[in-house]
């Protein structure tokens, strides 16, 4: 071989080796498994129930879908789209390396849920499918009224009474539906309605909105708004049931432009009700206490608590969270879905974060009865607290985290 050949063969050689040396240090420098999974909370709403009012014919003379199951209670469909959202999360802990090995052990997973059907049977469908022939108890409270997931009032003081209705009616006040109601009481044919013809109550506009709060009852806002919002709730149970479009509130609601006239009657009704300051905390605390408890506590690995919208909206305005949209649905706070709490420790910083996402299943999903999958996930919508501080992939500091829920505890 050639001095010149050589000399190729050197450099070659070389630049091979610092291609590959090169190569090698941007993989360790790679943060792939900075961050590790440690804990998750989820507070999920029960998923897809029939209609709960038991008296909508009242404010229509049209006829309602009859339904197989009872008022307010979880539908088929209902737990087959929550046992779709177990097997996903099933899913995507293990892809986190937690709940790895067969059945889970007390420790590592825990199910408590308000002792209603819905929620109780949207537990039992999570938990099918996450972790078929599994033998996983559901807690419950033996109580009537669950003292975790019940709305109610707690502050029985005159002044918390004053400060929630002012704070109640400052919130009706700023409304405007006019253009709402008329859209709604075209679908209803509502002046040809029992409660029209019967009780004179004919013009939506014109009729009182009464607020009322009292000690262990739910916020109390009787009046067109609350008869608007039970007429949209089946409406939207019509939808996510998968009845064909010309069926959903007699065909008068046939596309978006459509239900956008109606949805801020709905909007406004749980603003009014569950998202004021002082009663969004009062309701939220018996909740927070809860979540502080786990959020504290090591074990168990993830926790599941199945609840209700109210649940939700309440702890979201007592949380102080900042306002976000949900993509593909109706509400804030749909039917099935998820407020996750992830504990992450980031290794290369020796510390522990906190992630929050909500987990839905879009409206498509919930009305084609879509099979969520690793290639058809839910929506995922990163959430984030105004007294937490988040980084650009939406990691805030634990402890600091903790130290604002303890502050909100304390209240």
């Amino acid at each position: 071989m050639s001095a010149r050949q050589n000399l190729c063969l050197s450099i070659g050689l070389f630049l091979c080796f610092t291609l590959c040396l090169f190569m090698v240090l941007i993989i360790l420098d790679r943060p792939v498994n900075q961050y590790q999974l440690e804990k998750v909370i989820i507070l999920s709403r029960h998923n897809l129930r029939t209609p709960l009012s038991k008296d909508l014919d009242k404010i229509t003379p049209l006829s309602w879908p009859k339904w197989k199951e009872e008022p307010g209670y979880l539908t088929e469909k209902g737990f087959v789209l929550e046992g779709y959202m177990g097997s996903f999360f099933k899913y995507w802990l293990n892809s986190n390396d937690l709940l790895l090995n067969g059945c889970p052990k007390k420790d590592e997973f825990y199910i408590y849920s308000n002792n209603m059907q819905r929620t109780l049977m949207s537990s039992k469908a999570f938990i099918t499918k996450a972790f078929p022939g599994c033998e996983i108890t559901i807690h419950q409270s033996a109580k009537k009224y669950d003292p975790v997931f019940s709305p109610f009032i707690h502050n029985n003081t005159d002044n918390f009474r004053k400060i929630a209705i002012e704070e109640m009616d400052s919130v009706l006040e700023s409304l405007n539906l006019k253009s709402a109601y008329n859209f709604m009481e075209n679908i209803l044919d509502y002046q040809t309605s029992e409660l029209c013809k019967i009780d004179k109550k004919c013009d939506m506009i014109t009729e009182k909105n009464l607020i009322n709060i009292t000690v262990g009852n739910k916020p109390s806002l009787k009046g067109p708004i609350k008869l608007c919002n039970m007429a949209i709730d089946a409406f939207f149970m019509e939808y996510y049931s998968g009845l064909p479009i010309h069926d959903i509130a007699w065909g008068k609601l046939s596309d978006m432009t459509d239900w956008n006239q109606i949805l801020p009657l709905t909007y406004g009704y749980h603003n009014v009700t569950f998202n004021t300051t002082h009663v969004a905390k009062d309701i939220a605390k018996p909740l927070l206490k809860y979540l502080s408890n786990l959020f504290i506590q090591n074990y168990p690995t993830v926790t599941l608590l199945m609840g209700h919208d109210a649940n939700i909206n309440v702890l979201l305005n007592a949380m102080e969270f900042k306002p976000f949209m949900l993509k593909n649905e109706f509400v804030p706070t749909p039917i099935g879905g998820k407020i996750v709490f992830q504990k992450w420790q980031d290794l290369n910083n020796k510390k522990f974060l906190l992630k929050i996402e909500y987990v839905y299943q879009s409206m498509e999903q919930i009305r084609k009865g879509i099979v969520l999958s690793k290639n058809n996930p839910p929506m995922f919508q990163l959430l984030e607290l105004k007294n937490c501080k988040a980084d650009d992939d939406g990691f805030c500091d634990w402890d600091e985290f903790l130290n604002f829920l303890h502050s909100i505890v304390l209240l």
